[in-house]
């Protein structure tokens, strides 16, 4: 019995990890009304740091790098959703180039991350 509950302890801590090491430090944007959308899941995150750098996933990237994983998306997945997470202090020309790849292939599903405050 033991020995089964140190397995699960060992699987619910190395998932724990796995769910955290996916993404990218950022310091997040404060938005008075944000609002969290229904719909979240099953969509491709996207993330522009500080200085301007590009992560597919976790995967660093350049704008064409990222076009071309947009594209071979949307062969998998024609009503492809995206998710853009920038830091709060990226130059808005890093996060518009984002924006205009996606447009460009025609993604026209795409949110923000922000952190909801209330002030």
């Amino acid at each position: 019995m033991i020995d089964i509950v140190f397995l699960l302890i060992v699987f619910f801590m190395t998932v724990a990890n796995m769910i955290t090491a996916e993404k990218i430090e950022i310091n997040m944007p404060v938005a008075i009304h944000s609002v969290v959308p229904e719909e979240f899941g099953g969509r491709n995150t996207i993330t522009v740091t500080r200085d301007g750098n590009i992560f597919a996933g976790v995967k660093p990237v350049d704008l064409d790098g990222l076009e071309d994983i947009l594209e071979g998306e949307i062969a998998n997945d024609p009503s492809l959703k995206v998710y853009i997470r920038a830091d709060r202090y990226t130059e808005h020309q890093f996060v518009n180039d984002v924006m205009e790849s996606c447009a460009a292939l025609g993604i026209p599903n795409v949110i923000f991350a922000a952190y909801h405050s209330d002030k």
